[in-house]
């Protein structure tokens, strides 16, 4: 055993033992996929065929609840002669039996008692007629008031007819109002054509049962097993379900996986049993064949492997030897091995000497360009720390300038109060609205510096969707060419949804402006904008969890998109534009946008007929509770209440305070948070606090917040800051963009205090 495991071992270790063992390597995960690969076709192959069978038992179904059909149509046909409503029963019981002329079917009057009183497979007036299976079954059938009419006996023996039958039942009255039932009694062999009229497939076996589980017909050998039960597991079954599949045993003793559907009208039940042999030949098949394959590959493979082994071996020895050559000093030859790779080597080691030479050459260009390298990285580095701070010195400037912004707002409004009156000069007016302007301008103007100067991801907020849509109408109109047009199609009730606004806009852009690429210059077309509401389940196509979403979709009827390059649309710097036209963005960024508010993006599209792209934002439910908590309500022309205003900037603080009073409000100031907490403890009658954010001391507008919220749970608070966007998904509160009107903030002060004073459950 030892030497056996060291010549294994030595095998091992040579060139053509490892070319072997990788060889075996690799046809092993490789027989194992076309091993799972041969089970996933059985797999399916058996859903075919049991799908199959199912919608088969459902024909069949139907055709037997259509054949039971046609004979209750016929008595209902019957019910209405006139001979019987007159009592006439020997006209009736021509009229009967003309109306069955096959002698496998008959007519039966039967009166309340369950006695006949007379049967077309008999004459007319034939005294003390046989009182048969389904007179004793009626009681039964007619305590069931869930059955429907006409009723459907199962099977018994026919006295008359001396075969097994069934018959179909339908009350009636008779003449002078006594009870009575108008039956057709039917050789169950009639079924037996259904199997014929229609054949299964080679295998399959048939089986029509009566609503006790006794056998009515059967594709194969129905004759003989006709009036014989069902096995109780198949009984148990069909009780259970009226309709599956079910692992049984057909009464020939055959495992079979039976399908099985029971009529709605009649209970009678069709089955299909498929043999488990026949399930499982083709998987069988599959997988001889496969390791057939697998086994002839392997040998194979391992015998080239070794021959292509022996050949790089010699070689290799040779190579050796010029290395030991190498290393006492003695000339290489170039001589060929046979090898391209050990030629190459060898034509190397030839050139070592003088190739050393080189090297310091070549090292010293390295160097030079590992120098080159680190200057421009010094240089990138050097201006992203610019473009940092940069970026630190606008947003601090802007948000200085914003409470200059404010001061000018506020005074701007005191000035209009005091200045403007009924028989104020217009040129005062002009000039106040020309400052309001040129403030509004300023505060556009500010808050696009703070937008490049911050650091913070973009800003989240409950937003209509239609009203953003009807706001960039006219932007995407500019944005297109004459020839395109665009159509907005919102569904009522849209729900709100909570995302950037900014980014937003942009996606619609950038989709809107993809699909104007997607449209040939000259021809034009249509981009349709649609959104609505979807409630989409567990395991949907998109991927997201169920819930409520709002869809927007954008479709345009350009020339499409082919399906290698859709599916790469929404990667980053992906572009079928030519070098210049496109940045292979914009795209992405409607991706990167869907992710980030919650929901996706899908696109789908077809050559010469247009692309739809389709955006899934989820349902926000934070406006609604907000409108259900706090019930709208006008805002009173005079407020009361004690504010508590906190600002550093004392202009801001005197104008401020007494914009306020003006409007009605008790004003207590504060310059910083440890001022302003300690006025909330002592003085009680303080209904709000307003609050500026970046403060100087130790403590900010946030910091008072929270301490507020330990000593004063219910007093209300609202902050204020020129980095409003900023804060505004960090805090829970309402949070004021300075600068802000003095009436703007009055009413959100008025209104935090009727909050704070409603009940709580």
């Amino acid at each position: 055993m030892s030497f056996f495991r060291r010549r294994v071992s030595a095998v091992f270790h040579t060139v053509a033992g490892r070319l072997v063992a990788l060889v075996l390597l690799m046809l092993v995960p490789i027989s194992m996929i076309a091993l799972f690969a041969a089970w996933t076709v059985y797999a399916e192959e058996r859903q075919a065929v049991v799908a199959a069978a199912i919608e088969t038992s459902k024909a069949l179904s139907l055709v037997v609840d259509r054949e039971l059909g046609e004979r209750a149509a016929v008595l209902r046909t019957l019910a209405g002669a006139g001979t019987l409503s007159h009592g006439d029963l020997a006209g009736f019981y021509r009229e009967a039996k003309a109306a069955v002329p096959q002698a496998e079917d008959s007519i039966m009057l039967v009166d309340g008692s369950g006695r006949q009183l007379f049967n077309t497979r008999a004459p007319f007036g034939t005294p003390d007629l046989p009182v048969s299976e389904p007179i004793r079954q009626l009681a039964e059938l007619s305590r069931d008031p869930g059955r429907p009419v006409p009723l459907v006996t199962g099977l018994y023996p026919s006295p008359l007819g001396k075969q097994l039958s069934f018959a179909v039942h339908l009350p009636i009255t008779l003449q002078g109002g006594a009870p009575g039932y108008l039956a057709m009694g039917s050789f169950a062999s009639q079924f037996q054509r259904i199997f014929e009229q229609q054949p299964l497939p080679e295998g399959w076996v048939g089986s029509l049962l009566d609503e006790r589980g006794r056998l009515v017909a059967r594709n194969v050998g129905g004759e003989t097993l006709r009036g014989r039960s069902a096995t109780p597991d198949m009984l148990a079954a069909i009780e259970q379900a009226p309709s599956g599949f079910h692992e049984t045993h057909t009464l020939d003793g055959v495992p079979v996986l039976t399908v099985y559907t029971r009529g709605a009208a009649h209970g009678w039940t069709v089955l299909i049993g498929l043999p488990r042999a026949e399930l499982q030949r083709p998987a069988l098949r599959a997988l001889a064949m496969i390791c057939a394959a697998a086994l002839g590959l392997t040998l194979l493979a391992s015998w080239v492997a070794w021959r292509v082994g022996s050949g790089i071996v010699g070689p290799v020895r040779r190579l050796h030897a010029d290395a030991l050559a190498l290393g006492r000093g003695d000339p290489v030859p170039e001589t060929p091995t046979g090898l391209f790779e050990t030629d190459a080597v060898r034509r190397r080691l030839a050139q070592a000497s003088r190739e050393r030479a080189q090297a310091e050459q070549t090292l010293h260009a390295k160097v030079a360009e590992a120098i080159a390298d680190t200057e421009r990285a010094q240089r990138a580095a050097l201006g992203a720390q610019k473009l940092e701070a940069l970026g630190r010195l606008t947003g601090g400037i802007a948000h200085d300038f914003n409470n200059l912004l404010q001061t000018m707002t506020t005074g701007l409004q005191l000035a209009r109060t005091l200045a403007l009156g009924p028989h104020a000069d217009p040129r005062a007016r002009n000039a106040l609205d020309a400052c309001d302007r040129a403030v509004s301008k300023a505060v556009q103007l500010t808050r696009q510096l703070l937008t490049f100067g911050r650091a913070q991801p973009g800003h989240l907020e409950v937003m209509s969707l239609p009203a953003q849509l009807e706001g960039l109408r006219d932007l995407l109109k500019g944005a297109l060419r004459d020839n395109i047009g665009v159509s907005l199609e919102v569904a009522s009730g849209v729900w709100p949804v909570r995302c950037d606004p900014v980014q937003f806009e942009l996606a619609v852009l950038n989709m809107t402006l993809n699909a104007r690429d997607a449209m040939p210059p000259g021809r034009g077309g249509t981009i349709a904008l649609r959104a609505d509401n979807r409630v989409l389940l567990a395991g949907d196509a998109t991927g997201l969890p169920a819930g409520d979403y709002v869809r927007l979709e954008v479709q345009d009827d350009g020339e499409g998109i082919a399906p290698e390059v859709l599916q790469r649309i929404f990667e980053p710097f992906f572009t079928t534009k030519p070098v210049g036209k496109g940045s292979g963005l914009g795209l992405a960024q409607v991706y990167g946008f869907a992710v980030a508010s919650g929901g996706t993006v899908t696109a789908d599209s077809s050559v010469g007929r247009g692309t739809r792209m389709v955006v899934w934002l989820p349902r926000s439910l934070v406006g609604e509770r907000a409108a259900a908590a706090l019930p709208e309500a006008p805002a009173p022309a005079r407020y009361d209440g004690t504010v508590l205003l906190v600002e550093d900037d004392a202009l801001v603080r005197g104008l401020v305070a007494e914009g306020l009073q003006r409007l009605g409000f008790g004003v207590v100031v504060a310059s910083n948070a440890d001022d302003a907490l300690a006025l909330a403890r002592h003085h009680r009658e303080i209904d709000v606090v307003l609050s500026d954010v970046v403060m100087p001391g130790g403590q900010s507008g946030l910091d008072l917040l929270k301490t507020l919220r330990v000593v004063r749970p219910a007093l209300p608070v609202l902050l204020a800051s020129g980095y409003a966007d900023a804060l505004g998904d960090e805090v829970d509160v309402p949070v004021l963009a300075k600068p802000y009107r003095v009436e703007q903030v009055a009413e959100r002060l008025w209104r935090a205090m009727r909050g704070a004073a409603l009940p709580t459950d």
